[in-house]
């Protein structure tokens, strides 16, 4: 694997992640009683993680499938 290579898969790896963190923390909120609506923090937690997906496999060069995007 080339460095070039490496470096995609560290970004990637970085922004599923970080759509983790963020959508543990909607879900913190939403359980501490901070969002008043259960179902907009499910909505944003479904955003959240595949906004991350997708960004993950852009830095990949990936579709959708999970194939080289040509």
């Amino acid at each position: 694997m080339s460095e070039a290579e490496a470096s995609g898969w560290r970004r990637a790896t970085e922004r599923l992640m970080d759509g983790q963190r963020e959508a543990l923390e909607i879900a913190r909120a939403a359980l501490e009683g901070e969002d008043s609506d259960p179902e907009d923090a499910m909505a944003d937690i479904q955003d959240v993680l595949e906004g991350s997906l997708e960004d993950a496999r852009a830095e990949l060069g990936l579709d959708e499938d999970g194939e080289g995007a040509e």
